[in-house]
Parts: C-alpha cells; sequence; structure tokens
C-alpha cells in the first residue's frame, strides 16, 4: 500500500496501523516521543503544521542525541579498561623488577 494511503479504519474508527507513537510537548515546552498513549491526553489545542514539524525534528535531535551519548559512553568505558589493564600489567612489571 502506498505510504499516503490511509489504512482502512475498523468499524468502530480504530485506526489499523503497523506502528504509532505520540509526539507531545508538556506545558514546560519539552517535547517527548511516547509509544505509550494508552492513557488519556488533554491538550491545549490541535497542533498546527509548524508545531508538528518542530516537535518532530526536536525529537529526532534528542534521538540522535541519545545515541551519541551512549556511543561516547561505550568508548569511556573501552577506555577505561584499557587503562586499568595496562595499570595492572605495569604493576606486575614492577613486582618482578629486581
Amino acid at each position: 500500500m502506498p505510504l499516503d494511503t490511509p489504512t482502512p479504519n475498523e468499524p468502530d474508527g480504530t485506526l489499523q496501523a503497523r506502528t504509532a507513537f505520540l509526539v507531545v510537548q508538556h506545558k514546560n515546552g519539552e517535547w517527548e516521543a511516547l509509544t505509550d498513549y494508552v492513557k488519556p491526553v488533554t491538550v491545549e489545542h490541535t497542533a498546527s503544521v509548524i508545531e508538528m514539524k518542530f516537535g518532530a525534528g526536536e525529537v529526532v535531535s534528542d534521538i540522535e542525541a541519545s545515541k551519541q551519548a551512549a556511543i561516547t559512553a561505550h568508548q569511556l568505558m573501552a577506555m577505561t579498561a584499557q587503562m586499568q589493564q595496562a595499570a595492572q600489567n605495569q604493576s606486575l612489571v614492577d613486582s618482578l623488577k629486581f
């Protein structure tokens, strides 16, 4: 089915979809993507196209930042492990010196 063709609804009006997420802007201005949209949501107004574009961009930016932070944390842990191994090796060398 082409991307621009809506999925037919169930007789009860339920939208059929393969996956979904909800992007909300909290009252403090922060944007968040949610996968738990069973909870009721009360909104001040319907999102404008500009809000949708900005909110989606903010969510993508946050996802990229989280991904980069995870990569950096992994690299730091690997470097720490290497430094600890080098220190242990040096300690062993020092203990074997006469």
